[in-house]
């Protein structure tokens, strides 16, 4: 898992793209990924949007991913993702739709506890959101 605090991106696709490029790097995706994620955005829309603040962008095992990760990038100042307003991002890859699924599961329990995501919407500090993680 990377974690990623920085103050503001410029649009949503930026912020995914820094994202993927932490998970380029930590040798979890290909850089087609990042072209997968933004044409399922195209394709359907804002539904990676999964609570206040908080999205969860992805792409299928085929289209690039090369290990199960997450990126968890904050963003200190919200940005517009097709009209919600966004914070963290929870980028994930996954080799098979079972790994898919339990990344998934552990971030919903993460997202339905409301004082876990309030430290990480008021955290700075990469090691503390790590922590919360």
């Amino acid at each position: 898992m990377i974690v990623k605090v920085i103050d503001k991106v410029k649009n949503y696709e930026e912020a995914i793209k820094l994202s993927c490029d932490e998970l380029v790097k930590n040798g979890s995706i290909e850089d087609r990924y990042y072209d997968a994620i933004l044409s399922k955005i195209e394709e359907f829309g804002a539904y990676f949007c999964i609570a206040d603040h908080i999205a969860m962008p992805h792409a299928r095992p085929e289209d690039g991913a090369l290990k199960t990760d997450l990126c968890v990038l904050k963003l200190n100042k919200e940005v517009d993702f097709l009209g919600k307003p966004i914070k963290i991002f929870f980028t994930i890859t996954a080799v098979d739709s079972s790994s898919h699924i339990e990344t998934i599961k552990k971030l919903a329990e993460i997202c339905m506890n409301k004082e876990k995501v309030e430290k990480i919407l008021n955290s700075n500090n990469e090691k503390e959101i790590m922590e919360v993680m």
